[in-house]
């Protein structure tokens, strides 16, 4: 095994799962299946500028060396990054996309973001997707919690019911297994969604000790890439 974020080839265990962390930058198994997207697609030579919301800090290391001014690293907090090294800037997904111009930018990316977002996602989906240049990439995951997609965006909701009805004390909605293409796929009209085992050999997968669950449809530790078609 090895990481494909820093090279290295020391794994720890992590909560029960064999080899889950990077010893050398700390990733965890869908941080290395992100960078292995992005490698794949080649996102250093893109020449538009990149987004990346809420970032991995290895990962927007990495990304800040081969991109320079074009890797826009974002976060409604962006002081928590100033210890990585990451000059971030700050960006609220239910306000800010309207700033920016349509069609400027060449990839956008945010993992486990949308759960934390209060206000419409599907709405916020549809904007970031309006700012792509065409042939851009909109790479993204969420967590998947139930069956059916669940939202409660009051401010009076207790830790503990957080904790039943999204898994997680600062989520305010859990995304359906079920029902996830009929609510947010109508946000991609115009983009062509990328099967994973198409993009990377499931060898790749293996040796960056990525469990075979991260393939499945609709999975808490997959990646969605979607690109723009015109």
């Amino acid at each position: 095994m090895h990481c494909p974020i820093c090279k290295s080839n020391n794994f720890k265990s992590y909560r029960g799962r064999a080899n889950a962390r990077c010893c050398g930058c700390g990733s965890f198994e869908r941080s290395r299946l992100l960078w292995l997207v992005l490698e794949t697609l080649k996102i250093s030579q893109i020449s538009l500028p990149f987004f990346h919301f809420a970032p991995e800090i290895g990962i927007a290391q990495r990304l800040a060396e081969s991109l320079g001014d074009r890797y826009r690293p974002f976060d409604f907090d962006p002081d928590i990054y100033i210890k990585g090294g990451i000059n971030a800037e700050r960006f609220d997904l239910c306000n800010d996309t309207q700033k920016v111009k349509k069609g400027s930018v060449g990839a956008l990316c945010h993992v486990h973001v949308l759960e934390h977002v209060r206000c419409n996602a599907a709405f916020v989906l549809q904007e970031l997707n309006e700012l792509l240049a065409a042939g851009g990439y909109h790479i993204f995951s969420v967590p998947f919690f139930s069956q059916q997609y669940r939202e409660n965006l009051s401010e009076q909701l207790s830790v503990a019911d957080r904790l039943e009805q999204f898994g997680h004390e600062d989520h305010v909605r859990s995304f359906g297994t079920e029902d996830f293409s009929l609510m947010f796929e109508p946000a991609f009209k115009g983009l062509e969604r990328i099967s994973l085992r198409d993009l990377i050999d499931s060898s790749v997968f293996q040796e960056a000790n990525i469990p075979s669950r991260a393939l499945a449809k609709n999975s808490s530790h997959g990646i969605m890439v979607w690109r723009k078609c015109s």
